[in-house]
Parts: structure tokens; C-alpha cells; sequence
């Protein structure tokens, strides 16, 4: 790579770098709840809080577990490469409409075939989404059958419902249609449209089984990080009432479109108007999200900052070599 080639790389990587970080402080000094208050609350214990941190590691431990096996199917990767990639996706991925830089940034650090990358990320967000609307559904489930029903619910639920139907009818239909491919060809191109095609070919039943269960046991890592802490500050929500609240938020939430990765505002809201059935301490719910978010997004995100700014020097020095 030429001088200017490198200039702009290293532009590039310092906007990125600068854009997330002012996005994650944003969010942090224009909150409409102090959540450092949660630190002084008389029922915050360190220990909880702790595991909660360490609950992050397996929560992107986890995903990087699956892109990692969902991109071993076309190309070996290592598992600390796999982890690279996802913490590298997340800066951009923050300051990127619906998560787009989140493909690019996994690409990175792939020495060839990143097209791989678009689709082991595409894959692994579809059975990450599987298991949202799974535990959803089940949460809405329990709801109808345990609590008094809210119309409010009721009509959200319906509208969700509805829409993860209609998206899985149109998911079914479209499964190897004529227009579908010319759709796909009209938009991308032939040839990337046939470089996709093999790629997904690659992919069996097993590999889908395999990152839905990551998925899923992804799912319960970070459902449990709220949990553990709303469970914590307020006590007196029974665990399924604290289930079906969580399943809830995220159900909710996810078929809320939104701009950018971990849209706090939206989730902290929803989590509100959900939790607001069982407790008036609808507050500390909202400083819980918030919570959630920090532990989840802020330090991998700098992590994977500071490798986005260490990938171009390692290969130079390798090169060099």
C-alpha cells in the first residue's frame, strides 16, 4: 500500500475509533437517569455486580465462538481471530446504521475470502434473532397464562407476533424462487451474487443447529446480566415475573427498528413500559439498562478499538518480515 493508501487507512481507523467513543459518551452524560446513583443504592452488592462483569466475557466469548464456526465452514480461523473480528465490529458498528459496519469490521481481520465474513455474520445474527423471538415467545406465553393481561401488551404482543410470522411466511416462501435470484442479481451483481450463493451452499443443518444453540445459550448470558441485577436492586419481583419482563423487553425491542447498535433510549423505554406491570420502581429499571449497556458495549468496544488501531501495524510487520 502506497503512502496516501496508508494515510487514509489510518484516517479512517481514528474517525471510527473518535466517532464510537463520542457516541458511548453521549449516551452516558445525556441520560435521563443517573446511574451512578445505582452504586450508592442501599441494595447494591459488589459481588453481583462483579459476576455480572465477568458475565460480558462469555456473552462475546460466546459469539466469537459461533462467527468462528459459522466461518470455519469456508475458511479455518482461529478462536482468538474469531474474538478479534467481534470486538473489531463493534466500534463501527455503533456509529453505523442497523449494525452495517459490524460485517466490515469482522472482515478486517480475514486475510482473504471477507466475503465470508458477510455471510458467517448474516447467519449469525439470524439464529441470534431466532432466539430472541424464541424466548419471546415463550415469555409472552407465560405472561397470558400467569398475569392479569394489559391491553397495551396485548396489542404489542400482537402486533410482534404478527410481524415474526409475516416475516417467517415471506422467509419460507422466498426459499429458492425464481424472482428472489433475479431480485438478488438486479442488486448485487452476478458475480457476487454467485460467490454468495456458494458460500451459503457450504453451510449444513449441523452448522445451523450448532449457532442457534450458541445463540441461545448467548441469550441466557445476557438475559441473566439483567436479571442478576434487577433482581438485586429490586427483590420482591419474583423470578417469573423478572423471566417474563426481560423476555419481553428484548422481544419487543428487537422488532423496534433502530439506527445504531444497543439504541439505549429505545431499550431502556421499552424495558420501563414492560417492567412498569410488575413494580413502580420503574426507574432503577431504566438505570439497569443503561447499566447493562455500559458493561456490554463500553469495554468491548475499547478493546476492539484498540485492535482496529494495531491490525494495520501487526501486518506491516509481518510483511516486513
Amino acid at each position: 500500500m502506497n503512502k496516501g493508501g496508508k494515510f487514509i487507512n489510518w484516517i479512517f481507523k481514528i474517525v471510527v475509533f473518535a466517532a464510537a467513543w463520542i457516541y458511548v459518551f453521549y449516551k452516558f452524560t445525556n441520560s435521563e437517569q443517573d446511574i451512578v446513583s445505582i452504586f450508592s443504592h442501599s441494595l447494591f452488592f459488589f459481588p453481583i455486580f462483579l459476576l455480572v462483569c465477568i458475565c460480558m466475557l462469555f456473552n462475546w466469548g460466546f459469539e466469537a465462538a459461533k462467527w468462528q464456526q459459522l466461518v470455519n465452514c469456508s475458511q479455518r480461523i482461529s478462536y482468538k481471530k474469531a474474538l478479534s473480528g467481534v470486538l473489531v465490529g463493534l466500534p463501527l458498528a455503533l456509529i453505523t446504521p442497523n449494525r452495517i459496519g459490524e460485517i466490515g469490521g469482522r472482515a478486517i481481520v480475514l486475510d482473504k475470502g471477507r466475503t465470508d465474513a458477510i455471510c458467517a455474520t448474516f447467519l449469525g445474527s439470524l439464529t441470534q434473532l431466532f432466539a430472541t423471538l424464541f424466548f419471546g415467545c415463550l415469555g409472552l406465553a407465560i405472561y397470558c397464562l400467569c398475569f392479569p393481561i394489559n391491553e397495551k401488551i396485548k396489542e404489542t404482543a400482537i402486533i410482534a407476533t404478527a410481524i415474526t410470522i409475516v416475516l417467517l411466511a415471506i422467509f419460507g416462501f422466498c426459499r429458492n424462487k425464481r424472482w428472489i435470484r433475479k431480485f438478488s442479481l438486479h442488486f448485487v451483481g452476478k458475480n457476487f451474487y454467485k460467490k454468495l450463493l456458494r458460500l451459503f451452499q457450504i453451510y449444513k443443518r449441523n452448522d445451523f443447529a450448532i449457532a442457534t444453540c450458541i445463540s441461545c445459550i448467548r441469550y441466557c448470558v445476557f438475559s441473566s446480566q439483567f436479571g442478576l441485577l434487577i433482581h438485586m436492586l429490586i427483590p420482591e419481583l419474583s423470578t417469573v415475573e423478572i423471566f417474563v419482563g426481560i423476555t419481553l423487553t428484548y422481544f419487543f425491542t428487537t422488532i423496534i427498528p433502530t439506527s445504531v447498535l444497543g439504541e439505549i433510549g429505545i431499550r431502556g423505554s421499552v424495558a420501563m413500559a414492560v417492567f412498569e406491570l410488575f413494580t413502580n420502581q420503574i426507574a432503577i429499571i431504566f438505570q439497569i439498562s443503561i447499566l447493562v449497556w455500559l458493561i456490554n458495549i463500553v469495554l468491548p468496544t475499547l478493546a476492539g478499538s484498540i485492535i482496529l488501531l494495531s491490525i494495520k501495524r501487526n501486518k506491516t510487520k509481518k510483511g516486513n518480515q
